[in-house]
This record gives structure tokens, sequence and C-alpha cells, in this order.
């Protein structure tokens, strides 16, 4: 089903001339207690969650390690953590996380077990007996890197992303500076009226062209004249918002530093810039916010154990960074960051001492909403042909990833009748993901 910008404003019950942006947040008029801001981490290739996050009794442990002998994790390598899942499993952190560990222990961190893309509830009974419905195109990169940032429609995917479309409807009126920022290629941001902006490794720099007065101006007087051409008056509209945008920025930037208690890994960089946004908020004029930054590298066919520890350190020092960042700015209860990834890996390994493409895996939670305890969801069944393992090895997800984004945007204000429209399969699963949650 095609989902038309008429029938999206219709269904989720938004009217009138602001209809695209109905709820103007401000930190001005409401406080910044009110704010709060969503990242989002998008782990490319496919991470091996169950690689990270391990059972520390031994029937689970043992089960986990012989369905990979050539890359199993070693006991002595597995930090005790305060969650376990809704069945008592108790967990414990791969050591190369070990940066992250005093989020879990102030209960600012938290996991998601065996989440997955899912059109609807699935058993291995499904599967077998021909019955499942199945999102299409599992296992492959692209396609599913696609399907994490859009919801299904009925018939496909969505044409615009879950967030995007969730900003539709929060965000403040786009006369103004948007929302949402983003650090690389994605769809997740794609509206149907809501504009995004890049921000760099550097943060927000402007365009070389227009650091000239006398080429700005041109470009000014330009972008300011009456076009008959469709194509040229969408040209200087876009000049006109490159040259608006940089106006607004130009104060921001030069007077809001990057933060130097992030590292300056890839993925740390990023950050800093996300955390210079962050920053601006009040004289942005945002008390929502929602950014998209991304790691690559975790397509590990082989040599898992290597690749991994390079990328679990860098991952865990960059969040620990910004939390440690954001705690000391008393901000860290207002920032929740959710990883994603295409999908988990197999239960057992290959040949070249790596693992391929699975189905279900897990996801890291941090900050925002008050975490700890109970983690969403339950540890799978590691068995080879067991109840979990889809007869390829591959995790039969239990949580939709639908209803994974569906708590994100919950948690930013979307109420529940625009999220039945952003997500329509909601119903089916018995609506967004919830976790209980433990004081701090």
């Amino acid at each position: 089903m095609k989902l038309t910008r008429r029938d999206f404003i219709k269904s989720a019950g938004i009217a009138g001339a602001a209809a695209a942006a109905p709820m103007s947040f401000s930190l001005q008029a409401r406080g910044v207690e009110d704010y709060k801001a969503l990242i989002c981490i998008f782990m490319n290739g496919g991470n091996d969650f169950f690689h990270q996050v391990l059972p520390l009794d031994s029937e689970n442990f043992n089960k986990f390690n012989a369905s990979r002998q050539g890359i199993a994790v070693p006991r002595s390598h597995v930090m005790p953590l305060n969650i376990k899942d809704k069945n008592g499993v108790q967990f414990g952190l791969n050591k190369s996380m070990r940066a992250l560990m005093p989020l879990f222990e102030k209960n600012q961190a938290n996991v998601v077990m065996n989440v997955g893309p899912l059109l609807a509830p699935t058993s291995k009974e499904d599967l077998e007996s021909g019955r499942a419905e199945l999102p299409p195109y599992l296992f492959a990169h692209n396609k599913q890197q696609e399907v994490w940032q859009h919801s299904w429609m009925g018939e496909a995917y969505s044409q615009h992303g879950w967030l995007g479309m969730s900003m539709d409807v929060m965000a403040r009126s786009m006369a103004d500076m948007p929302n949402c920022f983003y650090t690389g290629p994605n769809s997740i941001l794609d509206s149907y009226s809501t504009d995004s902006m890049f921000v760099n490794k550097n943060g927000f720099q402007e365009l070389q062209a227009l650091s000239s007065a006398v080429i700005r101006s041109s470009y000014e007087s330009m972008a300011n004249q009456h076009y008959d051409s469709p194509l040229v008056a969408g040209y200087a509209n876009v000049v006109q918002q490159a040259v608006s945008a940089q106006k607004q920025m130009e104060p921001i930037v030069e007077g809001i530093p990057m933060d130097d208690r992030i590292p300056t890994s890839n993925l740390g960089t990023q950050l800093r810039g996300i955390k210079q946004m962050i920053d601006a908020a009040q004289l942005l004029g945002h008390n929502r916010q929602v950014f998209y930054v991304s790691i690559g590298g975790f397509d590990t066919h082989d040599n898992q154990v290597r690749r991994q520890d390079g990328l679990m350190k860098e991952f865990s020092e960059a969040v620990a960074g910004l939390y440690a960042a954001l705690e000391e700015d008393g901000l860290s209860e207002n920032v929740l960051t959710c990883s994603l990834s295409e999908f988990g890996r197999t239960m057992h390994d290959n040949a070249r001492k790596g693992t391929d493409h699975g189905w279900g895996g897990g996801q890291f939670m941090f900050g925002g909403p008050t975490h700890g305890g109970e983690c969403c969801g339950e540890y799978p069944d590691f068995t080879r042909g067991g109840k979990d393992d889809n007869g390829e090895g591959r995790i039969i997800p239990k949580i939709a990833h639908e209803q994974y984004a569906a708590y994100m945007v919950k948690w930013l204000g979307l109420g529940n009748g625009a999220l039945n429209t952003v997500f329509p399969t909601l119903p089916k699963f018995g609506g967004p993901m919830e976790m209980d949650l433990v004081s701090r």
C-alpha cells in the first residue's frame, strides 16, 4: 500500500494548515526539562551481538560456545552485568566492551534480545508448515539495511523512513532549522515534509562558496529571483535554503566548540558533531532532535574475534565518552541512543573462524528512560535444529524491529494513533516493545 502525504496526515489525526508539524516544540517556550534527543547508531554489516553479550549460566554459556568452537569466548573474557532476561538468564559483557561497564552499573544501559525483521509473529512451526509471512530479501545487506529504516505498509515497505515520518508529526514548523541530523547516507530520515541536515565528522561546516562575501551576495541575489522554469526554481530554492542555514548556523558553531571528552575515532568524531548539535538545541529552538550515525565493518565472515575486538572497543569508547559528557552536562537522561544492524549472525561459526548472515540478533540502548534490571526479550536457544533455529542456523526473531523502533519514537512523544499509522503492523505484535524499568 502506497501511503500518500494526504493519507498519512489523515490517518495520523493531523489537521489544519500546520498538518506536517502540529506540535510546536520550543525550548524557550516549554523549558529545558522537556528536551529529548534520539541517536540511532547503525552497525553496518550485520553485528554479531551474541558474541558481545553472553549468558553467565553454564547451560546456556556452554551451548553457545559448543556451537562456535572456532571462535569460542573464554569465561574469563565475560564481565558480569546486572541484566537478566524474563526467564532469569543473567548476562555478561565481552571484555572488549569494558568501557561500557560504568553505564550498565549505573543502570544507564540495557539490551534488547532477539530482535529482527518480522511481518508477523513467527515460530519454527510456522516456517516448517509454510504458514510464515516472511519479510522479503532476508539476509541481503542492502535490502535489510532499508528494511530496518522503513515500516511495512501491507504490500511493501514505506517510501519514507519511520523516523522521518515520526518527525513529520512531532517536529516544529520547517520555517526554522531542521530537527533531524545525519552523518552519512540513510533513508530512515526520509519524510513527507521534514528537512534534515548533514553534519560531518567535523561538525557543521560552511559551504566553501559561501565563505566569500562577493560570491554569497551573488548566490543570494540568484536565489531570491523568480524563475518560470521549475528546474531552475528548484535549484534556486535549494541555494536559498543553504544560505539561510548557513546564516543561522554560523554563530552557533562559532560559539559552541566540539566536545573533546568524546574520542576522535570514526564513530567518536561523528558523536562529537552530534553533541555539538545537542549543545546548540536551545539556540536552534529545538526540544526534539533526532540523529543518524553509522559504523561499518560488522560483516565478519572471517577472523571474527580480531575484527570484533577492534569494533567493540571503538563502539564502546565512543558511546561511553558521549554519555560521560552528557552526564556532566546533566543531559544523560534526555538522550536515548539505540543501535541498529541489518541482521545478526549464524549460530555456528564457519571454516574461516567467522560467522555468516543470520536473522535475529540483539541491540544496545543507552540513556533516555531509566534502564537496568530486566532486559526486553529472551535469550535464544543455541541448539542446532532447536526451537529458535530456522533450519539454517539462523535465529528466529521474537521481537519485530518495528516494535523496537516504535519504542524509540513513543519515548520521543509520538501518540498511539500516529504510532499505528507509522507502523501499521504493530497491532499484530500487541503494540510497541515494552521494558520493565528499574530506578537508578
